[in-house]
């Protein structure tokens, strides 16, 4: 492999160059679909108010108030310290969250909205935590990242005004929340890896016979074993392997396009819509850009 072919190889790399495949809206679409996210997740399990967040809901306000950290912040410790109901705190909680979301969907005081966004999601999920299936680490981290992200310069109701290097500044969180993607997939992948039920196929075999997790008959039942094998093995190297194919030009696009359908399958036959929709939300935010580009690379060759 000579030079030039090195070359040409580290610049289809997303890596090699920082302002590479960047758009300078990319953290304003990031915060609005994470906004927009949060408040149809939200408002789906409002609807359920008494089932999730009452103090006699489900999962009892005494249960996991006692599960949760000494330093953890639940709700019922704010009653108990300001001596009013219960309901009352959790009904200001949301009611302060929506609040948030709006404001920072609208970008109005965009880095506050996502610091009371944080705080207040932080509260909720000490309550409903059980029901969140990872979702909800997902979102806080979300809502991290846009309390420390330059946002609201663009894309919003009330701009802020730009500095001399906020391009470069917006290119470094970029990357930030590239990286976050990539380790989430190769942790993931790896624990797999290291687990005997993946390789031999019998995770997937459970998964798709067990009713309380596949909500519908798509995945077809009692197959050959190889049939299960082969998905098992498939989903541990497409998750170990996925820092490495979405860096390059020829594999992003293969790539995304199984990893989005991995998890719009998760989203719609394992009932965790709001799982599977955040990580697809995620996975369109980081690579869209480049993706843009090589098609349009594409099309040019095939113009030519």
């Amino acid at each position: 492999m000579n030079s030039y072919t090195i070359k040409s190889v580290l610049k289809d790399n997303v890596f090699y160059n920082i302002t590479y495949c960047y758009n300078a809206n990319q953290l304003e679409v990031f915060r609005i679909l994470v906004a927009l996210f949060a408040i149809i997740s939200m408002y789906t399990l409002v609807l359920d108010y008494d089932v999730f967040f009452a103090p006699n809901g489900i999962v009892n306000w005494e249960v996991s108030n006692a599960n949760a950290l000494w330093f953890e912040c639940h709700p019922q410790k704010i009653a108990d310290f300001l001596s009013i109901s219960p309901n009352y705190v959790m009904i200001a909680i949301l009611t302060l969250y929506f609040l948030g979301l709006i404001a920072l969907l609208l970008g109005i005081y965009t880095r506050l909205s996502a610091i009371i966004c944080l705080i207040s999601f932080t509260l909720i999920t000490n309550v409903m935590s059980s029901f969140a299936f990872g979702v909800d680490i997902y979102q806080s981290v979300c809502f991290f990242f846009l309390t420390i992200f330059p946002t609201g310069y663009s894309l919003s109701l009330i701009k802020k005004d730009n500095y001399p290097n906020l391009n470069e500044v917006k290119q470094i969180c970029i990357r930030v929340l590239q990286l976050y993607l990539i380790i989430t997939y190769i942790s993931a992948g790896f624990e797999k890896a290291f687990m005997q039920n993946w390789w031999n196929g019998r995770f997937i075999y459970f998964l798709s016979n067990d009713p309380t997790i596949m909500t519908t008959n798509f995945f077809p039942k009692d197959q050959n074993s190889l049939f299960y094998v082969f998905f098992g093995i498939m989903v541990v190297f497409i998750e170990s392997l996925y820092f490495m194919l979405v860096w390059f030009k020829k594999t992003r696009l293969y790539i995304l396009i199984i990893i989005i359908s991995m998890h719009l399958f998760i989203a719609l036959f394992m009932d965790l819509l709001f799982f599977g929709l955040l990580l697809i939300v995620l996975n369109v935010v980081c690579w869209y850009p480049a993706i843009f580009a090589n098609l349009k690379i594409k099309e040019n060759d095939k113009s030519i």
